[in-house]
């Protein structure tokens, strides 16, 4: 008999440890404190939108390999995100270049660095100079809205080593990413695993070759090796955040390492019309980049021809936190007006539904995704070990690679740890 595994997170990680382990015959208990199975993976359709929105992940950053292998083995289908970036300053529209001047030298001076710096030492090391004012601002812009990431706590290595290998190809699943989820579900339950949603695990007591969950409603799970597959976020928690988890006895060495893992947030807005007003600018709108409050959008054709996504990430993010919704909905307008000058009663006339996504509030992630800071590497190394072949950590926190802070970071992470147990 297989050993026994207990999975603590229901997100793409946690369900693809959960689907190689189950079907290699171990028993497998998957253990989610939401009450829906996907983590930050979220395709809801609230009232009011035509199809539905995603709240969380959004693309495939590339033809990435697992990505691609589950979506043709559930036949899911997919397309390729197309039209143009375009900047607007000052009202004026220019078609975005695709980098800005000065950044070939940027790119130049990582690669000849020798010792890891943070992003905000960077540049007041090597570009301080008032020449480069323009390149230092879109290079904290990209930094913060593409990697969620703080400028004095990002590695410039790290940032090197994703920016290098950017794939310009993004893609979208036709009818939402929950698809890939709800199929990884469907094959774990198919091989006799068991999944519990509204499970928040509040302790993990270990020993070697023996694992307890014990929830917040005084349950308790047993197993004999766990994989710990919750967001960074609620590992970095503390005891008064109602998800939470605690290790008895503690794992220091583990604490202290994933406290050297960056963890950024996002707000998102999606505002649906009742017509695509922007194709009057340019019929062609891919991205939209600018100074406002709300900086960046994009269009959503050919799915959602009406849909336009708001986007803030890394620490402006942050001043959202207290903000109530429908004053985000009137700066995310008054973001567009701005844009596309035009009043915002003109666009508020044309809005026909809304949805806010804060994940740093939401007490099942407290976050969005990862990025790295100056020690990560090294943390990751011990994090990817198991303590004493009985607790194994997964996620796309934990992923080492070139596709950091993405799906296929987390199902990576996901197969990796299932290798290691099996």
């Amino acid at each position: 008999m297989r050993n026994s595994i207990l999975i603590i997170g229901a997100g793409a990680a946690g369900l693809m440890a959960a689907r190689k382990l189950s079907a290699a015959g171990h028993p497998v208990t998957l253990l989610e404190a939401n009450d829906r199975i996907g983590g930050r993976i979220h395709s809801i359709q609230p009232p009011g939108f035509i199809k539905p929105i995603e709240a969380g992940a959004e693309f495939i950053h590339g033809r990435l390999s697992l990505t691609m292998q589950l979506l043709k083995e559930f036949g899911g289908t997919y397309h390729r995100m197309t039209g143009k970036m375009i900047r607007v300053k000052d009202g004026q529209w220019h078609e975005q270049e695709e980098f800005v001047e000065g950044w070939d030298e940027l790119i130049h001076r990582m690669a000849g660095l020798q010792t890891d710096l943070t992003l905000a030492d960077f540049l007041q090391r090597y570009f301080h100079e008032e020449k480069y004012a323009v390149l230092r601002q879109s290079v904290q812009r990209f930094a913060e809205g593409f990697d969620v990431a703080d400028i004095h706590q990002v590695s410039v290595l790290g940032l090197r080593d994703e920016w290098k290998h950017e794939d310009e190809e993004q893609f979208r699943i036709a009818g939402g990413y929950q698809q890939l989820t709800e199929y990884l579900q469907h094959a774990c339950t198919a091989n006799g695993c068991v999944i519990h949603t509204s499970c928040i695990v509040k302790t993990i007591r270990w020993q070697e070759g023996h694992v307890e969950a014990i929830t917040a409603d005084g349950k308790t799970f047993s197993a004999q090796q766990a994989i710990i597959a919750v967001p960074l976020g609620v590992l970095l928690a503390d005891s008064s955040h109602s998800t939470a988890v605690s290790f008895e006895p503690a794992i220091d060495a583990h604490c202290q390492a994933w406290q050297q893992i960056g963890y950024g947030t996002v707000l998102k807005v999606m505002l649906q019309f009742s017509t695509s007003f922007w194709q009057e600018y340019d019929k062609e709108i891919g991205f939209l980049f600018s100074e406002e409050v709300i900086p960046t959008w994009w269009t959503n054709l050919p799915d959602a021809p009406t849909l336009l996504t708001g986007w803030i990430g890394g620490p402006p993010a942050t001043r959202f936190k207290a903000i109530d919704e429908t004053t985000i909905i009137e700066q995310a307008l008054q973001s567009l007006a701005n844009i596309f000058s035009i009043t915002s009663d003109k666009l508020r006339s044309l809005l026909t539904a809304s949805y806010v996504a804060r994940w740093q509030t939401n007490e099942f992630c407290l976050g969005a995704y990862s990025f790295n800071k100056l020690f990560t590497t090294e943390a990751r190394t011990l994090l990817n070990e198991p303590v004493e072949n009985t607790l194994y950590f997964a996620g796309e926190a934990f992923y080492d690679g070139i596709n950091g802070g993405t799906v296929e970071a987390a199902l990576q992470s996901g197969e990796q740890v299932s290798k290691l147990i099996s």
